[in-house]
């Protein structure tokens, strides 16, 4: 998007007066909605004021710089009480709810997970169903277990569809996607069960059902090795795909801070017809209202 240079305002008093208005990118104007649904998350975005603002407070500033969708990992733990409050607020202002981890798979092996480790990951898709009750939201991040070292990678995702498929069984009906994550990290000190787009599309394509599906993440698949073939490998898996998230690799700050081209990713899921969410799940390079800015920049630019 070719924006005018937004004059840049330098000065403590003025910067106390701007409060939440001192948000403007370098690209332009303040708060014009952005193409893609851009999705931050809580502590992201700086507010200018110094202190941590309220949740639905860190909403109304998401909106005023031009988000349309939100996201937040920990969202699950948070009291319904607030969680009404989200929702009443995002639906007010038409925003929409990106992914929240409904479980961490607790560290189970699930070719074998033990009945404990049953009941747990029963509870946190328990807890996912009653969250997304009130916030509408779609998509929950998924991490489906561990490695079990005694077989291969391959042979173990096999083995672990029946217990993905009872999952599945428990929230489909209402509504909700298990969006399975490959990480490139351990878990607990742990390897992951799928760590690749192909790993977790793999899963997907034997499981077999539409609420369990795919979450791109590039910077992941990025920090893998695979930096140079993320649009060859977001094609292949393509067809299971339901939720994207943003990293630059390596450091997972802002896009451009890394070797991924973003602005290429863009233009390819632009091109592939994807009107979904694109989760900011990632830090920045520069602390306070210079970051802020450096961020809003990132993300004009590959919104163009």
């Amino acid at each position: 998007m070719n924006r005018r240079k937004f004059t840049q305002i330098t000065g403590s008093s003025l910067a106390a007066l701007a409060g939440n208005t001192a948000f403007a990118d370098h690209h332009g104007e303040k708060g014009k909605p952005f193409k893609a649904k851009f999705a931050p998350s809580p502590g992201q975005l700086f507010s200018g004021k110094g202190k941590k603002l309220g949740y639905v407070d860190q909403l109304k500033l998401a909106y005023d710089l031009g988000f349309r969708a939100w996201e937040d990992n920990g969202l699950n733990r948070q009291k319904n009480d607030l969680l009404e409050k989200i929702a009443e607020f995002m639906k007010d202002k038409k925003m929409e709810f990106g992914v929240s981890v409904i479980t961490n798979g607790k560290g189970a092996m699930f070719n074998k997970p033990t009945d404990e480790q049953k009941e747990l990951v029963k509870r946190d898709l328990e807890r996912g169903i009653e969250v997304a009750k009130i916030t509408g939201q779609t998509n929950m991040t998924m991490l489906p277990g561990v490695r079990d070292e005694s077989m291969t990678r391959e042979e173990q995702i096999k083995a672990s569809v029946d217990s993905m498929r009872l999952c599945c069984d428990l929230v489909e009906e209402h509504g909700i996607i298990l969006a399975q994550e490959p990480l490139s990290h351990p878990i607990g000190g742990k390897p992951v069960l799928i760590e690749s787009f192909e790993d977790g599309h793999l899963l997907c394509k034997l499981v077999n059902r539409k609420s369990c599906k795919l979450l791109a993440d590039f910077f992941h698949e990025g920090q893998i090795g695979n930096g140079a073939k993320l649009i060859e490998n977001a094609e292949k898996v393509w067809d299971q795909v339901s939720y994207v998230q943003y990293g630059a690799s390596p450091g997972r700050k802002e896009p451009g801070t890394g070797k991924l081209d973003y602005v290429a990713v863009t233009k390819y899921l632009r091109k592939r017809g994807f009107t979904g969410i694109i989760g900011m799940e990632h830090g920045q390079s520069k602390k306070g209202q210079e970051g802020l800015d450096a961020l809003m920049a990132a993300y004009r630019k590959i919104d163009a």
